[in-house]
């Protein structure tokens, strides 16, 4: 049988993987963002479609009075089902390219940068002046959305 202690220590193992904590640790935070402003993105979505009261605090009071509290993550579900695999996907993929970046510019400070061999032409390429951070946010935004873009259209069309 399956013990709980099994259970804690087996994911405990699985989280000590780098790469596997930091997707779970997007897919979290991008749950938990979601969760939290929910109530807020529900009344500005009423409020840009021009549903009810025209101020924040009007609509919130019409969410309240006609639905009640779960009123306000009304259509959060969709969200969520959105946002976590991307939320996920864009941290880690950020955190790979951003280690990968800076390991290989620490080996091209010792030996060379990268070079290109055009007929008796060499040209070195300066990838030492790039920055880890902004080509891991360009490599996250970019994979995300060639992952996820398609569960959205799915969405969308649900």
């Amino acid at each position: 049988s399956i013990y709980p202690s099994r259970i804690g220590s087996s994911l405990h193992t699985l989280l000590r993987h780098r790469e596997i904590a930091e997707f779970v640790s997007g897919a979290m935070a991008g749950a938990m963002t979601k969760a939290v402003l929910a109530p807020l993105e529900t009344i500005r979505t009423r409020m840009v479609v021009g549903v009810g009261s025209k101020q924040i605090f009007g609509s919130f009071m019409e969410i309240m009075e006609h639905n009640g509290w779960q009123g306000l993550w009304a259509g959060n579900t969709i969200n969520m089902i959105r946002i976590i695999p991307t939320q996920a996907i864009e941290l880690d993929t950020f955190e790979c390219v951003k280690w990968s970046m800076t390991s290989a510019q620490e080996r091209w400070k010792e030996d060379s940068s990268p070079k290109i061999q055009l007929g008796g032409l060499t040209i070195e390429l300066p990838l030492h002046l790039l920055s880890p951070i902004a080509v891991g946010g360009a490599a996250a935004g970019i994979v995300s959305t060639l992952v996820c873009h398609p569960l959205e259209l799915c969405l969308r069309i649900a």
